[in-house]
């Protein structure tokens, strides 16, 4: 695979070119581009419980340090399940992985890393995240990914989800094998680009 800075000159190289191009001609190149850099990868978009309500009380530096201390703890853990951390949005994680089943395996070691973390503490230094999960061919440029998926799974982590909870959409549902598919739980229909959506939720393990 390009590096991430191969990538993304061939995607800027690639927007100037199309700049130039006839409606006609932008099809073709689209789908060359499509080719080159996008890959199926499964989406995590996490958001972290009354992050505006600690703000508001603590502070931003106090948010940032009981937010650091749980990416320190977290880190590692991603990598052993094969995942990256793409991204840090505020309070939010973008994270991928190669496929579903370790998606839902790196959510289920994650709570129980942060239930252990919290552990003791007073509630404005506990981390709980919601999580949202897709899965689907994305456009990954390493420092961002873009796709339908990354946008709804975001959509399900930050807006749709309660702390603790996991959300997947319907690829991701239909991505798990019959091992993890007896977790799921249908959850809600929401409408996503005009459409409904089936969104299912993702029953607690113990796994980590």
């Amino acid at each position: 695979m390009k590096s991430t800075s191969a990538r993304s000159r061939t995607l800027a190289a690639t927007l100037r070119r199309r700049e130039r191009l006839s409606p006609a001609r932008r099809a073709e190149l689209d789908r060359r581009t499509v080719a080159r850099l996008s890959r199926p990868l499964a989406i995590v978009y996490t958001d972290t419980a009354d992050f505006t309500v600690r703000v508001a009380a603590h502070g931003m530096l106090h948010f940032l340090m009981v937010f650091e201390r749980a990416l320190r703890m977290l880190r590692p853990l991603l990598a052993r399940h094969g995942g990256r951390l793409v991204k840090v949005e505020a309070d939010s994680l973008l994270l991928v992985f190669p496929d579903v089943p370790r998606a839902c395996r790196a959510v289920a070691a994650m709570s129980s890393a942060l239930s252990r973390l919290n552990r003791g503490r007073p509630p404005h230094e506990r981390t709980v995240f919601s999580f949202g999960i897709g899965t689907g061919e994305v456009l990954d440029l390493g420092r961002d990914v873009f796709g339908l998926e990354v946008n709804l799974a975001s959509k399900l982590g930050e807006d749709v989800a309660r702390p603790g909870e996991v959300l997947l959409t319907e690829a991701a549902v239909a991505a798990l094998p019959p091992s993890l598919r007896g977790r799921i739980v249908p959850h809600a229909t929401i409408t996503f680009t005009g459409r409904p959506q089936k969104v299912a939720r993702l029953r607690p393990s113990r796994v980590a």
